[in-house]
């Protein structure tokens, strides 16, 4: 059983430092409705709820600013307001005072369209005042060869970017034209690290090993499984930095990104261990770091979280010549070039510029693309293979093109995946899961670096810039 609660409805003080939240409950008084629970973060505002579609009963279920409009964090979301531009009167008011904006901003922002529509983004932006117009294009026809894949897509991308998508395209048609790439997903997890920090290293490293016992790690995944929907723990590791113990739980959440539940189960661990445990637990964190959340880390290459995902493609020479303008030989000599020179200047990504497709790619189909960061810490690697046994002549090698992407962080429900816009563009697509769109988003990214480093060794690079960006 969760444990009980004071008051109808608890507020968890969260003081928040870059993406680490520091989170601690109290116990006591009236129990949660319901087992299952989730929590809202709004404005630095921990808001327990059972997990059902009944408004809140806490003290503050009915509270909103009618002066400003403006979300407080303490309202539900049925009691503010749906959009603050109001296009009847052409006034965009905030704390009460009005803010000018000239007739662009009722054209392009606050247009009526998204005016109408704003009531289906409440649940994904506060104080909302309209929509942001991103320019989308399309790469392809990309066949991609995986287990949850098989056949040729158009990729929609969001880029305003000159000569990015004309590049991507590229190296979709140099995949295309060589039978497609075959993609692979090793492992599915999301990954959240609560913190346990104690007064010494010995009552750190007692917890530990109380942490680290099989019987502990069952325990704790039987509880999660039983108190939070469709959630399959798939790794339970525990890590001792002097004093302080992190707790790293993996969760697979199917087609949802998983963030949202992975904080849930963090923090029934939290309190969960402080009733198990026999010693005091001076303090405890929602993250202490080690999970490294929308920020580049070697965690991301090496262990990764999300979908990790491989994918490789063998180019024919003729292919190589006729669609990327160089050779095998040449390509995968400058590849390795500027991968060496990346890892002397301390580069975790060893790419050419992966964070360009993946942004792209996340944008055009309601991802967050604040996991760009993350997700970019991955490798390219080229190399050659010999067109027949016995060939020793390098020129007449094929291309070998390769990359390891451990931390892709993708979902077809969830976050910002049913909004109108991002939901017709992934459409286009016509994904049927997140295990379909990683693979699609992983050969995406090899697309790109094949035409990248083919433009940087033929010396196109700079004009097909100056010429894409200058048409008229």
């Amino acid at each position: 059983e969760l444990p009980s609660f004071v008051g109808p409805a608890i507020f968890v003080a969260a003081a928040m430092s870059s993406f680490a939240v520091q989170l601690a409950l109290a116990r006591g008084g009236r129990a949660l409705g319901a087992r299952r629970f989730v929590l809202r973060l709004t404005d630095c505002c921990f808001v327990t709820r059972p997990l059902t579609r009944a408004a809140s009963s806490g003290p503050n279920a009915n509270v909103s600013d009618e002066k400003d409009g403006v979300n407080n964090g303490n309202q539900i979301e049925s009691s503010r307001r749906a959009c603050l531009s109001d296009r009847a009167t052409r006034t965009l008011r905030v704390h009460g005072k009005e803010v000018p904006v000239g007739n662009d901003f009722w054209e392009y922002v606050a247009d009526e369209q998204s005016v109408q529509d704003a009531m289906k983004f409440q649940n994904n932006t506060e104080n909302y005042i309209g929509t942001v117009k991103y320019p989308l294009g399309i790469i392809g026809p990309l066949q991609v060869n995986g287990e949850h894949s098989g056949r040729p897509y158009v990729v929609p991308m969001a880029s305003h970017e000159g000569a990015l998508l004309a590049s991507y395209n590229r190296g979709c048609k140099a995949i295309t034209q060589s039978g497609g790439c075959t993609v692979r997903i090793k492992r599915r997890s999301m990954l959240r690290a609560p913190v346990f920090i104690f007064d010494n290293v010995a009552s750190a490293t007692d917890f530990y090993r109380f942490a680290e016992l099989a019987e502990t790690k069952d325990r704790l995944s039987k509880y999660l499984v039983e108190n939070i929907e469709h959630c399959m723990v798939t790794s339970l590791k525990v890590i001792q930095t002097d004093r302080k113990v992190h707790l790293s739980i993996g969760i697979d959440s199917d087609d949802a990104a998983g963030q949202n539940m992975v904080t849930y189960a963090g923090d029934l661990v939290m309190r969960v261990m402080k009733k198990w445990y026999s010693a005091d637990i001076p303090e405890s964190y929602i993250e202490g770091g080690f999970n490294a959340g929308k920020r580049v880390s070697v965690l991301h290459t090496l262990i990764g979280k999300g979908h990790s995902v491989v994918v490789d493609c063998i180019v024919p020479k003729d292919v190589v010549q006729r669609v990327l303008h160089t050779t095998p030989y040449r390509l995968q000599r400058f590849q390795k070039m500027h991968n060496r020179t990346n890892e002397f200047i301390g580069g975790i990504s060893c790419t050419a510029h992966v964070a360009n497709g993946l942004a792209a790619f996340y944008i055009a189909h309601g991802q967050d693309p604040a996991c760009t960061a993350e997700s970019s810490a991955a490798v390219t690697h080229f190399d050659l293979v010999r067109p027949y046994p016995g060939c020793t002549n390098l020129e007449e090698f094929h291309l070998y093109s390769s990359m390891t992407l451990n931390t892709i962080i993708v979902a077809t429900v969830g976050g910002g995946t049913g909004l109108p816009s991002f939901k017709a563009a992934r459409s286009i697509l016509g994904v049927r899961s997140s295990n379909e769109l990683a693979e699609v988003c992983a050969a995406v990214c090899l697309a790109g670096e094949l035409s990248f480093y083919a433009a940087m060794e033929s010396g196109e690079f700079t004009a097909a810039h100056w010429n894409m960006t200058h048409k008229y």
